[in-house]
């Protein structure tokens, strides 16, 4: 771990969300590798015979736990339901808030007209040494919440951030975010998150980086702008020079350049810029494909896809992209925990951590997706970032 990460404090917190805000990307339209392909997908079969949508589909591994949403209940059109208040949960200790809150029973938010799938990027490899076979022991760098509001035509990409550090309620233990997949596999992340932010999950989609490479490979590379300081990082770390400036990535630089970390005083903030920089290029690459490319794209993605959403609901949600224009709903990002709410700490004990207050961003996210919160706060309530000494500004705003 680098020194500076070691050496944080509230003054370097601050620095680094104004880094975060520098290195956000100015199209609102930036997704993951795997919500690209998926959406894509999506609008690509609808003109398609269902003979080849279904042998595409095949190639998908699905998982026997089933969806929260029952079949006749998909974006039926009324009014967000009633949920009973809860008040902010808090302990004498740091772990005791974390642990109070994410256990305290309160209501998880969810709506008819909501779909809420969760988009796993898991660092397992079937070629990477040491790390070969091991699907469901790979840390998790990309975690995307990906909510299709269907009432207001509008799609939120909510980011969690790796290094926030959480309760674990199956294994009564604390850890990072991005350790609960390694732990207890996809569904234990969906449970760790649902906890956390009180909202409820439909689905998940899980991947792992040998897909990522391989489709940038099928699309010939990405161009994207590397910075001098990052390219010259990753030289050091490989053989041979990486290239900066306006440069075309093939597959395995750009995974390099989408995971690497320590180049940058706020780490996982600005590589989250980056794989924002990678996806906007692939997207702009996939616009002007060959139906062939697309096609390899699909064979290589769907092949490694992992989920526990149904064939038959892919297939109704793809009719429903297709039928109600998901391709021009507004598309909106949001980063959890946001700057007002996190607080970047490093000790022997926890390493680097983001010091999160959770009853705050799970309010905030309930409402982003919601447009209503079923959290009270206390103006002087007691939260984690207060316990670890750190300090939050009342008019910071979100990222």
């Amino acid at each position: 771990m680098e020194n500076n990460e070691k050496k944080v404090s509230a003054e370097v917190t601050e620095n680094t969300d104004k880094k975060a805000k520098k290195t956000k990307s100015k199209k609102k339209k930036t997704l993951v590798i795997i919500l690209c392909i998926l959406l894509a997908f999506f609008l690509f079969v609808g003109g398609f015979a269902i003979w080849y949508v279904n042998d595409k589909l095949n190639r998908i591994d699905y998982e026997t736990e089933q969806t929260t949403i029952a079949p006749n209940q998909e974006f039926i059109d009324d009014e967000l339901l009633d949920f009973a208040e809860m008040d902010d949960a808090t302990g004498n200790t740091f772990k005791e808030i974390l642990k109070n809150w994410a256990t305290n029973g309160g209501e998880k938010m969810s709506s008819k007209t909501v779909l809420n799938v969760l988009l796993i990027g898991s660092d397992a490899s079937s070629t990477e040494p040491g790390r070969a076979n091991i699907t469901d022991k790979g840390n998790t760098d990309v975690m995307m919440l990906v909510s299709i509001d269907k009432a207001n035509k509008k799609i939120k990409l909510v980011s969690f951030m790796r290094d926030s550090y959480t309760y674990m309620d199956q294994f009564d233990s604390y850890a990072k975010l991005n350790a609960a997949c390694a732990n207890g596999g996809a569904p234990f992340l969906v449970e760790t998150i649902e906890n956390d932010y009180k909202i409820e999950i439909d689905g998940y989609a899980l991947v792992d980086f040998d897909s990522f490479r391989d489709v940038i490979d099928v699309l010939g590379g990405v161009q994207v702008e590397v910075p001098k300081y990052v390219a010259n990082h990753l030289t050091n770390k490989k053989d041979g020079v990486f290239p900066s400036g306006n440069a075309l990535l093939n597959g395995d630089q750009a995974l390099m350049f989408c995971r690497v970390r320590h180049s940058d005083a706020d780490g996982d903030v600005s590589r989250v810029g980056r794989q924002r920089q990678v996806v906007n290029a692939l997207i702009d690459k996939c616009k002007n494909a060959s139906l062939s490319e697309i096609n390899e794209v699909f064979d290589v993605i769907l092949a490694n896809v992992r989920t526990n959403i149904p064939k038959k609901d892919i297939l109704s949600y793809a009719t429903k992209a297709v039928t109600e224009g998901w391709a021009k709903y507004e598309i909106s990002e949001i980063t959890m925990p946001t700057p007002d709410a996190r607080y970047g700490y490093s000790s022997k004990a926890t390493a680097w951590i983001w010091v999160v207050d959770y009853p705050l961003v799970a309010q905030k996210l309930q409402l982003e997706l919601y447009g209503n919160t079923n959290i009270k706060l206390s103006e002087d309530r007691k939260t984690a970032i207060t316990v670890m000494g750190g300090y939050v500004s009342k008019n910071t705003t979100d990222e």
